[in-house]
């Protein structure tokens, strides 16, 4: 047989052990690049993906429904006894209202179907009660961080009911501090005020979250709380349909967006929603809290199930996480 130029003919001599050695070549390049991204994906706290969640200790965190409570009510005559305790910061929530065996004294069941009064005025805790839904919900909280970044994950049950609108979509929020006193006592309720948007003394115009200790004060000194971290730093992943969204916020004065520095994946399954937040350690953004190994910051964690808007959600009394350090939640280093 004739060979064909540049090729070996099937008869030549050594073509078979020339067709051995070219055949092994193309083997170990291919073999060897498959053999660096498998080893990649075996690396624990590798980029490739999420820390290994059977790997990191749960949490479980009771929420549950406030009502109308709000930072007016806490340091009100309503709150009955506990408004003087929490204006002079002598007690945290939880230091009042959590017996030594973990038992919650808060009639959250009768708070949600508008039967609780308040102590002064008698008002209803929830004027517009929620029929059907329970009046707590416990929550698993994981934390996990790497050189790079911190991981949450959170579960909850819930109805899979959600929107694919923003406003009623079931969700989760995330308040984060570590330079605010009251907010390590009474967490996200120093942000929620009476006269805000959907609570009884709102007269009609819009108006959001924000600090006590923010309202109306002049620019420069919401700027000099934003440069020294006297702010509340804001995540919240909402299910919208089938797509996940995160958005990265602030509080001070009023609910400001930030530069997005979250990614969320989640689903919903088996009655339960499941949410991993990812952010960087330190992002450089005025808005972010910095997150430090050897640290602990504080943490306040509210969610929203069955289309409910709003204030109407369930809150926890805030926690702390620590990164290598003391905290009711440990986050895991990888």
């Amino acid at each position: 047989m004739n060979s064909i130029p540049g090729h070996f003919a099937i008869n030549q001599p050594g073509f078979l052990e020339n067709m051995r050695v070219v055949n092994a070549k193309i083997l170990q390049t291919l073999i060897f690049p498959l053999f660096l991204i498998t080893a990649a994906f075996c690396i624990p706290g590798a980029s490739a993906g999420e820390p290994d969640w059977g790997q990191v200790p749960a949490t479980t965190l009771k929420t549950f429904y406030p009502g109308v409570a709000s930072w007016d009510f806490m340091t009100g005559k309503d709150h009955g006894t506990g408004g003087n305790v929490v204006k002079k910061q002598e007690k945290s929530c939880a230091d009042c209202h959590v017996g030594k065996d973990g038992a919650y004294d808060i009639k959250s069941d009768k708070i949600i179907t508008g039967e609780l009064k308040k102590v002064a005025s008698g008002e209803p805790l929830e004027p517009e009660p929620l029929s059907g839904m329970p009046g707590f919900k416990d929550i698993s909280v994981q934390a996990a961080y790497d050189a790079e970044n911190i991981y949450l994950r959170i579960q909850w049950p819930g109805t899979g009911a959600s929107s694919a609108k923003e406003e009623d979509a079931d969700r989760v929020s995330i308040q984060i501090s570590d330079k605010i006193k009251t907010f390590n006592l009474y967490g996200c309720y120093i942000s929620c005020h009476d006269d805000q948007t959907g609570m009884p003394e709102n007269r009609g115009e819009e108006k959001k979250l924000y600090g006590y200790y923010a309202a109306d004060k002049p620019q420069d000194k919401l700027d000099e709380y934003l440069s020294k971290g006297q702010f509340i730093d804001t995540w919240v992943v909402y299910f919208l349909g089938n797509e996940v969204k995160a958005e990265d916020e602030y509080v001070l004065e009023s609910r400001h967006e930030d530069k997005n520095d979250l990614t969320a994946t989640g689903g919903f399954e088996g009655g339960k929603y499941t949410v991993v937040i990812t952010r960087k350690l330190a992002t450089g953004d005025k808005g972010d809290i910095g997150l430090k190994d050897g640290k602990a910051f504080s943490a306040s964690i509210a969610i929203h199930d069955n289309k409910n808007k709003g204030r109407k959600h369930y809150t926890a009394f805030p926690i702390t996480i620590g990164l290598s350090a003391g905290g009711d939640v440990s986050a895991k280093k990888f």
